[in-house]
Parts: structure tokens; sequence; C-alpha cells
């Protein structure tokens, strides 16, 4: 990756630090359970933790783990690590910006690949009809796998999720002021399914 592509993309996330207060609150854990359903592929569940804390207006540090089980004993742990940012466009309307470490790795009776890269999204928060207890979400994502490092007879990089581009739509519904359900349902440009159900614990 080029060095000038990756400041840019370094200095994307914290960017509207300086703009509007946001409408939407960003200090929350999100648990649920993650569907994943590759073309011609078998599917693969399993639960996902993700933890949103501010460092400074408008800026949150996030942090996620997934497991995902797949038949014949194959499992999938995924890590993530890096910057949100998010300012106010209209009254009911955020956008946010997302700079992530990513790390994934797959484990099959003691042979497992590892691999890392990273993840740049941007997306909208919406209160549809200004209604507070719902919210629309939309974002857009380039996830980058790097290099990858085997360990174990039959290592190949192509076990893991591959460099691809990917769409997300999502629904929450406010339960009370502090706990929020949601799906959202997503596809990439290997032709992956992802569909999550969670639960948001606002702190």
């Amino acid at each position: 990756m080029k060095p000038s592509v990756l400041m840019f993309a370094v200095l994307l996330a914290p960017a509207p630090a300086f703009a509007a207060a946001p409408n939407f609150q960003y200090d929350y854990l999100d648990l649920g359970h993650a569907r994943v359903q590759p073309q011609g592929s078998s599917t693969g569940s399993g639960p996902f933790a993700d933890l949103s804390c501010s460092i400074i207006d408008t800026v949150q540090i996030r942090g996620s783990y997934s497991t995902l089980s797949y038949p014949l004993g194959v499992k999938y742990n995924d890590y993530s690590l890096g910057l949100t940012g998010e300012d106010r466009i209209t009254d009911s309307t955020d956008v946010y910006t997302d700079l992530l470490y990513i790390n994934d790795r797959y484990d099959h009776l003691g042979t497992y690949v590892s691999d890392n890269g990273y993840r740049l999204a941007i997306g909208l928060r919406h209160h549809p009809w200004n209604w507070d207890r719902l919210e629309f979400d939309g974002y857009l994502a380039h996830n980058f796998i790097g290099a990858t490092i085997g360990r174990g007879a039959g290592s190949q990089s192509f076990y893991l999720p591959q460099s691809s581009n990917e769409v997300g739509v999502g629904a929450m519904f406010d339960a009370t002021s502090w706990l929020s359900l949601g799906l959202v349902v997503a596809r990439d440009s290997t032709q992956t399914e992802i569909t999550t159900l969670k639960l948001r614990l606002y702190f």
C-alpha cells in the first residue's frame, strides 16, 4: 500500500471531530450472532462483539471479535481495532467513517492460516420520519487483506476471506434509552452474504 494512501486514510477517520455535534450515541457495546454464506460454499455462524468508546469528541476507538464455525470442524476468528469518526449532516442524519486494522484466522484440525489488513468504510445513520426510536444504517466498505502466514501442513491463503468491496444496510430499534435491537444484511464483491442480529448496549 502506498504511504500517501495510508496517510490519507488515517486522516480520514478523525476529520469529523472538528465539525458539528452528531445526532447519535457512539459509546456502545454490540453483542450478537452472525451468519456468513459464501457463494457455492458452506454456511458459517457464530457470536460477535463490537465495542465503540469515545477518546475525544466525535472520535471513537473501535474493537471487535467474532468466531464463525463451519461444518467439518472449520473455524474462523476475526479481530479488528481502529478509529471511527462521525459528523451531523442533517437534524436526523449522521455520516461516519471507519479505519480499522483487521486480522483473520482460519483453523482446522491443527492447521491454521492467519492474515491481516485494513478496512475503510463510510456510512450513514438516519432516523426516518424523525422518529428517534428507529434507526436506518447503510455503508460502503473496502476490506484489504495483506500477506498470509500459515502454520501446519497444507496451509493455503485461499482459506481466508479475500480483499473485497462490501455494501450493507440495517435497522435498529431502541427498546429503551440504553438498549437497541438490530439487524444488518450485507453483501461483498466475492458474492458472500453476511447477516447479523445484535443487541446494542449504550453507556
